[in-house]
């Protein structure tokens, strides 16, 4: 009998190795362009990736300590400071609702940006096997059936964004044959509804929206933050903490997530006017107003900043001085970005980087399949601002002040007078040593050339020009150019409710790219990465130009301080050390013991990234928003001693208890 178990054991085992050895693995992916060479990589790229995951995982957990200790002395003065001191895990939720209604603080809502919500994806494996048998195969898997132990299946979900470095559908790539993500992020698109259609077999939702994950959904902030749990992505990046410390703050000062302040957790890949995001951005601010007789204050990050001003824009003025008390936007590409087109040209470098000697990240294949089908890359194509409004007196100081700050570089003046709301450059206004710390604006000219191919420039006059002519998918993508662009942001209509625009202006940022070749070419032939042989730099977050982000906010100032618009604006810049004579207070006077924002102007915010001697690219632009200094700007912005409307709030015990077992504000 032994023998013949031992003969059993034999045959299945060598039946089994065909079926668990994957070919592909040992394939080298060698491909040398001018701008980058990827490295090879063999069967054992996975076991060299994780080769380090403990003294990673040491790293990360010190992080995490240091990163609660940092934030102590913050948490320890705000604690419950929303419900007056008392604690909301001995209450009801009614009991908490109406406390907080007494108490100084405001209702909340966080937008994520591009990227800034964790994806989730359920399989419908038999569905997608059979009209999909592409996708099914990309990911390794070959049955439905259980039966067949011996053959590879897919579980019913999987993190998608962020995943393991060890997943099956990981975000990571080491080899250029591997297709499953890019296959998976993939949206269809159909030319006749003009409209997005999942590839049938596939549903993406957020994180915490599926009954795997439902348990750590938070009504929506388990999905804006901490959108990996890879202890490699999170040792390589700071980008994947999204909303967590200011989360962390809210619940410390009392707020209920869904209740007192909500998430907006969307598929980011849809363009704003088809994405969720702006119903669950419209109902949360009635609901909270409803449940607490308060305005709400919107923090925004991103991408995240043009969905609510888009949403801004269908409110009538009379519904937004009602309902919103303050918006604070935080990195907004309100004018787009020139990475937004590279990505379309020939990919982008920067979901690239080298990691014990070999070249991970999302490969070409990936890259192509999940940016070229994600009108959401279209919403921050560069904009024609600087164009359109040329010869606006507003549009004019801004290149008065280009000019002076230019001349002033120069040494051929000291007398810097346009946008006199801003610091003069003869003040410091950073303590950098890599960069200079004169109070300069740093703006571009945007009338100026982004791309250059083969000797021709292109401005952004020029974008239906590039994709019909520079990329494989030019004409899916100039539909997309011509099918989404929103007025309200186009027109950067005047958002009518005090706001906040904090912007980066102390990083290099990629702004100017040329291509030697046609990438249309390059790209067709080696179906492969054709990156910019050279790239120009100028002053942002590293993602977003300091153009891009304050070209709103100087024309609302203007408008505010030429007595055509109520509301003033202040512009808080990341990272700056200013304490002159121009800089303000966040809350100008008192008003019936209501703080209020009634002047606008200037805000110098220190950061503590630069503070602690780290690298400048912990300042950068997906990473901002957990810097301290933020968090703590938002203690202080959302304690507005604002009067509520009602004394009690107007909702039942069981009303109550659905926003938040139920996540009502998330349900449409």
């Amino acid at each position: 009998m032994r023998v013949i178990y031992a003969l059993v054991t034999v045959c299945l085992v060598l039946v089994s190795i065909p079926m668990f050895y994957d070919n592909t693995d040992s394939a080298l992916w060698l491909e040398e362009t001018e701008a980058h060479t990827f490295f090879v990589t063999s069967s054992n790229r996975r076991k060299l990736l994780q080769d380090n995951h403990q003294m990673m995982k040491q790293q990360i957990e010190a992080e995490e300590i240091e990163r609660v200790l940092k934030l102590q002395s913050l948490f320890a003065e705000s604690k419950n400071i929303c419900l007056n001191g008392k604690d909301p895990k001995k209450w009801s939720y009614e009991q908490i609702v109406n406390e907080f209604i007494k108490g100084p603080c405001a209702p909340v809502i966080l937008v994520p940006g591009l990227a800034g919500t964790s994806l989730e994806i359920e399989i419908d494996c038999e569905k997608l096997q059979k009209e999909s048998p592409e996708v099914f195969e990309s990911c390794g898997w070959q049955t439905c059936n259980s039966w067949y132990f011996w053959y590879s299946k897919p579980d019913v979900e999987y993190r998608l964004w962020i995943s393991t470095t060890t997943s099956t559908v990981g975000v990571i790539q080491t080899s250029a044959k591997d297709h499953c993500f890019g296959n998976l992020m993939e949206l269809k698109y159909d030319s006749a509804t003009q409209s997005h259609k999942e590839t049938p077999g596939l549903k993406v939702t957020y994180y915490g929206n599926t009954p795997s994950t439902q348990k750590y959904s938070e009504c929506g902030l388990g999905g804006i933050k901490e959108m990996t749990d890879d202890y490699l992505i999170k040792y390589m990046m700071c980008d994947y903490k999204g909303f967590l410390n200011i989360g962390d703050l809210l619940k410390n000062m009392g707020y209920v997530s869904g209740l007192l302040f909500q998430a907006i957790p969307y598929d980011y890949r849809k363009g704003i006017q088809q994405s969720e995001a702006k119903q669950l951005i419209r109902q949360s601010i009635s609901n909270l107003n409803k449940i607490t007789g308060k305005k709400a204050i919107i923090l925004t990050h991103s991408l995240g900043s043009l969905h609510t001003l888009n949403v801004l824009g269908e409110m009538t003025k009379q519904e937004k001085q009602d309902s919103i008390a303050t918006i604070m936007t935080m990195g907004a590409p309100y004018l787009g970005s020139s990475k937004a087109i590279r990505a379309h040209l020939g990919g982008d470098p920067s979901f690239l980087d080298t990691f014990l000697g070999m070249t991970v990240g999302i490969n070409y294949f990936n890259q192509n399949k999940a940016i070229n089908s994600a009108s959401s890359q279209v919403d921050i194509y560069p904009k024609l601002t600087f164009f359109q409004y040329q010869n606006e007196p507003w549009m004019q100081e801004i290149l008065k002040r280009i000019q002076q700050e230019k001349e002033f570089i120069e040494n051929k003046t000291n007398n810097v007078t346009a946008l006199s709301w801003f610091p003069n450059p003869k003040e410091l206004c950073t303590n950098l040593t890599d960069f200079q710390s004169a109070c300069l604006i740093h703006m571009q000219d945007l009338k100026e050339y982004f791309i250059e191919i083969e000797d021709q420039k292109f401005t952004a006059q020029d974008i239906q020009e590039l994709l019909d002519n520079y990329t494989i998918n030019g004409t899916l993508i100039s539909q997309y150019y011509q099918n989404y662009q929103s007025n309200a942001l186009n027109t950067l209509q005047n958002p009518e409710v005090p706001f906040i625009v904090l912007y980066g202006g102390f990083a290099q940022t990629e702004y100017q790219f040329k291509y030697q070749r046609n990438p249309y070419h390059e790209v067709l032939e080696k179906l492969d990465f054709y990156f910019p042989n050279h790239t120009s730099y100028a002053i942002g977050d590293q993602t977003v130009l300091t153009s891009s982000a304050l070209t709103p906010a100087i024309k609302w100032i203007y408008e505010h301080q030429n007595g055509l618009s109520e509301n003033p604006i202040k512009v808080i810049q990341y990272c700056s050390n200013y304490k002159g004579s121009l800089q303000q207070n966040l809350f100008d006077s008192v008003i019936d013991g209501e703080k209020q924002i009634t002047q606008s102007g200037y805000i110098g915010l220190e950061c503590e990234c630069l503070k602690k001697g780290a690298a400048i690219s912990d300042c950068k632009h997906s990473c901002l928003i957990n810097d301290k200094f933020v968090v703590d700007l938002v203690s202080q912005l959302v304690r507005n001693n604002q009067k509520a409307s009602v004394d009690k709030t107007p909702l039942s015990k069981q009303q109550l208890e659905d926003f938040v077992k139920k996540c009502s504000n998330l349900q449409i």
